[in-house]
């Protein structure tokens, strides 16, 4: 999962990237003044799996986190060409939202109106993608059914709506994929707080977002950043102290998760151990292709155990498939979360 880092100038956002990601400003930016972090997803399933197999190889899921230094364009806007490419390129887009009161702006804090501000942004963004096409259309005297899609995104966009609130079939969808875009993006909300006042969040914001179709947390980015700069057993030892279980990386992943209705599959042997990352609802078949085509193309059967049957066993293998366990589905299965899956094929 790709997710890009979005905010208006003073933020914060570079200080939200590196508490996702750990990393920090002298970390390099590549040619583009862009930072890549990647994190991986703490899943005690592929640990578990790990310590049973001793596995040569462990993969957990990976989120890759995207930070675009806008002001290395010339523009200086926060919506360059740069920054809009890097965010049509991302599974899903990260808003951050200051709250915290900055000496080196001479705006006061107001979370609601940086919100609408880059909604507004995508949103016109669109549009104007959506305006050059159709006039593309007409002349080439085209008609049919990404016409059709275009003009209901139009008449949306015109009336100040994101697309993610604009209900199309899944074929018309799958005509407009290729644009890419930006206010069809689910957007996770982060609003970054003072320090002495971490978990505020203003309640202004909420009709927005279920307007919208977002979701937030609240996290203090200074802060996090500090904790997330620490060795692993003292990040426990600084959270315990401030009364808090988890970190704001765990917290956005868990968040990230639940918006995209992401579910996790696990695979395992003295090979290797991992999690793969699918939607809720796919099926069996198409849960192989993540893994490789060949797989997916000569699919035969989907030998499945679910992880808590695997560890009510013993989590011995040979345990759960004589209490009957293990079963054999086909390629129209809804795999589970946590479901523990050999496929069997033939290429």
């Amino acid at each position: 999962m790709r997710i890009a880092i979005v905010g208006l100038k003073g933020s914060g956002k570079s200080t939200i990237f590196s508490s996702l990601t750990g990393m920090t400003d002298d970390d390099p930016h590549d040619r583009g003044g862009k930072r890549i972090g990647t994190v991986k997803v703490p899943d005690e399933r592929v640990d578990e799996l790990a310590s049973i197999h001793k596995p040569k190889k462990t993969t957990y899921a990976e989120i890759v986190f995207t930070d675009q230094n806008t002001a290395a364009e010339p523009s200086g806007s926060w919506l360059s060409p740069a920054a809009a490419s890097e965010f049509r390129a991302a599974d899903v887009l990260a808003a951050v939202l200051r709250s915290f009161e900055n000496p080196a702006l001479p705006e006061a804090a107001n979370p609601v109106a940086e919100f609408q501000a880059i909604e507004e942004e995508f949103i016109l963004g669109d549009l104007a993608q959506v305006e050059k096409r159709l006039e593309r259309i007409d002349k080439e005297k085209g008609t049919g059914r990404e016409k059709e899609a275009l003009l209901a995104c139009h008449a949306h966009l015109d009336a100040s709506k994101p697309l993610r609130t604009l209900d199309l079939s899944e074929n018309q969808w799958d005509l407009l994929r290729g644009y890419a875009f930006l206010s069809q993006k689910n957007i996770l909300v982060i609003v970054n707080t003072p320090e002495q006042d971490p978990k505020f969040m203003p309640e202004q914001l909420a009709p927005l977002l279920d307007e919208a179709g977002s979701t937030a947390m609240s996290l203090c980015g200074t802060m996090e950043a500090e904790i997330a700069a620490l060795p692993p057993d003292e990040q426990t030892e600084f959270l315990a102290d401030l009364g808090v279980e988890t970190s704001a990386r765990h917290r956005f992943i868990k968040m990230a998760h639940d918006a995209l209705n992401l579910i996790s599959f696990l695979t395992g042997g003295p090979d290797e151990c991992r999690a793969w990352s699918i939607k809720r609802g796919t099926k069996a078949r198409e849960a192989a292709s993540v893994i490789h085509s060949d797989i997916a193309r000569g699919f035969i059967r989907a030998e499945v155990v679910s992880f808590e049957d695997f560890k009510t066993a013993g989590g011995s293998e040979k345990q759960a498939r004589a209490a009957g366990r293990y079963r054999l589905e086909g390629k129209e299965y809804e795999v589970q979360d946590g479901d523990i899956i050999n496929f069997r094929f033939n290429v």
